[in-house]
């Protein structure tokens, strides 16, 4: 009778202490799964979520999503430098920078965080062994007059954010207001079939946003530093075609 007992109160202490197991287990999983103080898993993003953030970092962390981006984003670069040489390298980490910079840094919501986020990642995927624009092509801009096969060459830019800084100095010394804060769309274009720079190289045209106070707007810009001309005007989305913006930048140019 006296072993039934005990038998039975060793039982009862093997459940009671299994149940405490299963508790303590899944409080350690949840502490793991979300962050007391932002509510998001401190593993999910590239940084510890837990630690001191500045404004950007608490943005990324305040939405789970955008958290488990920036950790896939880490990832794919990281194997986007594995995939290129040594020259790649070097241009896909000022690229990085320039989107952390300007890209990234532009996004006010998770919603934009979201957006720049996945179109980030979608570029890094490629794991391309040579990092560089796209191949040019020979295209005339309305209202070209000329009779030859190729009007104009024309080069997007992989990363859109290369010319921000000449954009804005060219700002500054125009003596126009605001600032570019990010680029969209990236172009170089010459007279014929001269490409790259030096060899008749006759302008460059963006999609970009200036901010200007408080103030945001899309806007299209070019800038030509043969003819020492730099334009910069406001567009609206439904304008912002590739089409538009040659031919802008050809009118810049001269053309």
């Amino acid at each position: 009778m006296l072993q039934r007992r005990r038998d039975g109160l060793c039982a009862a202490s093997l459940v009671a202490l299994l149940g405490m197991c299963t508790a303590l287990f899944a409080s350690a999983t949840h502490a793991a799964e979300a962050n007391p103080r932002t509510g998001t898993p401190p593993s999910a993003a590239s940084f510890d979520c837990g630690g001191a953030m500045n404004a950007m970092e608490k943005l990324i962390c305040s939405d789970f999503q955008v958290s488990v981006l920036d950790g896939e984003l880490q990832q794919a670069y990281k194997t986007a430098l594995a995939s290129t040489g040594a020259s790649g390298k070097k241009a896909l980490a000022e690229e990085q920078r320039n989107w952390i910079r300007y890209a990234r840094s532009t996004c006010l919501d998770t919603t934009c965080l979201r957006e720049v986020y996945t179109h980030r990642i979608a570029v890094l995927a490629r794991n391309e062994k040579y990092i560089g624009n796209d191949e040019p092509y020979c295209t005339k801009p309305s209202g070209y007059q000329g009779n030859v096969q190729c009007g104009v060459s024309v080069q997007f830019h992989r990363d859109p954010n290369g010319h921000v800084e000449s954009f804005n100095q060219s700002l500054v010394e125009k003596k126009l207001s605001g600032r570019i804060i990010a680029c969209h769309r990236l172009m170089s274009l010459w007279e014929g079939t001269h490409i790259g720079p030096g060899r008749g190289e006759q302008s460059v045209g963006a999609y970009c946003t200036r901010q200007d106070g408080a103030q945001r707007q899309n806007v299209v810009v070019c800038s030509d530093d043969m003819m020492g001309d730099f334009q910069v005007h406001p567009v609206f989305a439904g304008e912002m075609s590739d089409a538009h913006l040659i031919d802008f930048a050809y009118g810049c140019s001269g053309g």
